[in-house]
């Protein structure tokens, strides 16, 4: 009898540990964002969940230069367009529907990401001890912005707020006046705030040093703001340009599959997301983060104790537009970039600029 039961332990150990798998995840967030909720996901689910950090900016070129690529994915929705260099699968549409996901993980009628948190969307932060919160772009003192001036994410609020943008009915859209009004705006507000040769820690660095006011980033750097900065920290929305509002762009960050994973893996990334979608964790990643809830009705329960900072960010990202995923808004970050870095150096002007975007940006296309 006792060789039974020894044999029946032996069995079921066995058996639960056939059914617990390891999945690998590339964050392209933060490795802290994720982490307490993976160890509690272990805990419950004895699945494991093994990540590795890569900058979003630096994602694709790791997966292209990669022959082993991983089971998950934590990217900015934007980069699902990439389905086919990161082998994506598609998601159960169920899972969206249950906890009516806002479709930044939809690409071509499917669901290649599930959005986890909100946000991605720049705001203005200024220095509560010195100034006061900034309505318009033009009441701000010379010399006083800050923002890495040859990124086409910042320049794009420029776009938006004069009515333009990068695509229409599908098809490019960038040698408009729209484009060369926002390039000759841009070109005067950096007369008024000196260009400076640094990316964009640089710009935080001279904020927090109050060498300037006001700095135009991204939600992604409050909480390093503010936990350097406290009650100095002041957050308010964009100001208008020329009388109109200053539209960011704004995404999710999705979880994303990998298409050939196993079928077992398969079930375990299904676990994994309806338990990163609960109200406990979406919570828990809110509170840690202060990234937004994917789940609306997680946003209303927290929305009575969110302080006033984080209701400026979250009414912004309410402002906001979403980013698209088509595939051609990665040429578009593409040829902007370079086109703009080549616009500041004085290589064109505003309608030599916007006319090279669009020629570029065709000749990329009709590659793919």
């Amino acid at each position: 009898m006792r060789l039974f039961y020894l044999l029946l332990a032996i069995s079921i150990g066995w058996s639960s540990s056939s059914v617990a798998e390891t999945l690998t995840l590339w964050n392209g967030h933060s490795l802290e964002h994720l982490q307490p909720e993976l160890d509690r996901f272990a805990k419950q689910s004895g699945h494991q969940v093994v990540q590795q950090h890569f900058r979003a900016d630096q994602f694709r070129d790791k997966v292209m230069s990669s022959v082993l690529l991983p089971d998950l994915y934590f990217i900015p929705s934007d980069q699902i367009s990439n389905k086919q260099e990161y082998h994506l699968g598609v998601w159960p549409e169920a899972i969206a529907a249950q906890f009516g996901l806002r479709e930044d993980g939809r690409l071509e009628d499917s669901w290649y990401g599930i959005p986890i948190n909100m946000g991605n969307q720049l705001v203005l932060y200024y220095r509560k001890d010195q100034v006061k919160p900034a309505l318009t772009l033009e009441s701000i003192p010379d010399k006083q912005l800050a923002w890495p001036r040859d990124q086409a994410f910042w320049f794009m609020t420029f776009l938006t707020a004069n009515g333009g943008w990068p695509l229409n009915n599908g098809q490019f859209s960038l040698n408009t006046p729209q484009m060369v009004a926002a390039l000759t705006q841009y070109q005067q507000t950096m007369d008024r705030f000196p260009a400076s040769h640094c990316e964009l820690m640089c710009n935080e660095q001279a904020f927090i040093k109050g060498e300037v006011t006001y700095l135009m980033d991204g939600d992604w750097a409050y909480q390093m703001l503010h936990d350097v900065l406290g009650d100095k920290l002041g957050v308010a929305l964009l100001p208008t340009l020329g009388g109109k509002p200053m539209i960011p762009l704004s995404s999710s960050y999705v979880l994303a599959m990998r298409a050939d994973i196993s079928a077992a893996k398969q079930k375990a990334a299904v676990e994994l997301v309806h338990f990163l979608l609960s109200d406990a964790s979406q919570r828990s990643l809110y509170e840690r983060s202060k990234l937004f809830p994917a789940v609306d009705r997680v946003v209303e329960q927290l929305a009575g104790n969110m302080s006033e900072d984080m209701k400026t960010l979250h009414r912004q990202l309410q402002l906001s537009k979403p980013m698209p995923n088509d595939r051609k808004m990665l040429i578009v970050w593409l040829v902007m970039g370079k086109t703009l870095k080549l616009f500041l150096a004085g290589e064109y002007d505003a309608a030599e600029a916007a006319q090279n975007m669009q020629s570029l940006a065709e000749e990329e296309g009709s590659h793919q």
